[in-house]
């Protein structure tokens, strides 16, 4: 667990101690891609490169200015909200136990989770929904708050908002001339826990080589740029397929809570895959043969009975295996 600004500024150092200029507060207003360049438009002035890697988030400018795409369907897409709630260093030790876990609540979103995730001195508390199932945002984190019990007698600041894209779902273009996507603009979180650092990284590093062969051959077009699309698929792209049918299965498409949580969250191998998807430790091609017998068991059991009636919330406690 890390605190995504402490994060964000280490990889920015480790990026200008390699070189990189970094133009902190400028706000890139358009992308054009010209045959012998790439000009990039801001408030302060235009920059010129040879290529583009824009991994600047769902709904940034490089995909929108360069008519990748336009927006998202909601249906693609997880809203997620959460506060840091500064508890102090001893109530997060308290928190995590001596197995140092951290929780995830299934059941008390119509088509998502909860998470309260620690940190040295504050608890991340979030709840996260898919945008086409989304009422009303405030009303299901606050909702969420009340079943927690570690926040009672703790003040609660305002929560930011943000989206996710579901991997599997997301079908965006991931190139064309002079310009590749990564990250989250390409879609790239996986859509069982929402993870996307993990993939943000790996497509970055994906697309660090393409742009360099491409460099190297002098070829920018979107021919040439296609192998991007195909890597990503190879390392990645068929897990967030796989993933994605598990997560319709289990909690995205269906409220069948208290059936999961009885055959899949009462196995620590469960957990144990849990913490590997987050981490990259794990694949989902790797969790079919995993996990098959429970699988097998949760859908015949499925199968046999009809979904049970009224609201279940599961609590799911994760720890790192001890080494």
């Amino acid at each position: 667990m890390t605190s995504r600004a402490k994060f964000d500024a280490f990889l920015t150092e480790k990026a200008e101690d390699a070189g990189v200029e970094v133009k902190d507060r400028t706000q890139v207003t358009g992308i054009a891609a010209h045959p012998s360049g790439c000009e990039v438009i801001t408030q302060n002035g235009s920059l010129q490169a040879r290529m583009v890697i824009g991994a600047d988030g769902m709904g940034g400018p490089t995909a929108r200015t360069s008519h990748l795409y336009e927006s998202w369907n909601p249906t693609q897409v997880a809203y997620a909200i959460e506060s840091e709630v500064p508890v102090g260093e001893d109530s997060v030790r308290n928190f995590i136990g001596e197995e140092e876990h951290f929780d995830i609540y299934f059941g008390v979103s119509p088509a998502g989770y909860g998470w309260v995730f620690p940190k040295n001195d504050h608890l991340t508390v979030g709840v996260g929904c898919r945008l086409s199932e989304l009422k009303d945002a405030q009303g299901l984190f606050h909702s969420f708050l009340k079943v927690v019990p570690e926040l009672e007698g703790h003040e609660i600041p305002s929560p930011e908002a943000h989206l996710i894209p579901l991997g599997g779902a997301a079908r965006v273009p991931l190139a064309t001339e002079r310009l590749l996507l990564a990250g989250d603009s390409a879609g790239f979180a996986e859509p069982l826990l929402g993870e996307g650092i993990y993939f943000a990284i790996l497509s970055g590093q994906v697309a660090a080589g393409v742009t360099e062969q491409a460099c190297r051959k002098d070829r920018f077009d979107r021919k040439s740029l296609r192998t991007y699309a195909q890597q990503c698929q190879s390392k990645f792209g068929t897990d967030f397929d796989s993933a994605f049918r598990l997560a319709s299965a289990s909690y995205l498409e269906t409220y069948d809570m208290d059936r999961v949580g009885r055959i899949f969250f009462s196995d620590k191998r469960f957990h144990a895959c849990m913490i590997g998807l987050m981490d990259g430790t794990v694949r989902y091609r790797d969790l079919q043969t995993k996990l098959l017998w429970p699988y097998l068991k949760y859908r015949l059991e499925k199968l046999r009975s009809s979904l049970p009636s009224g609201a279940h919330i599961l609590k799911a406690d994760l720890a790192y295996p001890k080494t």
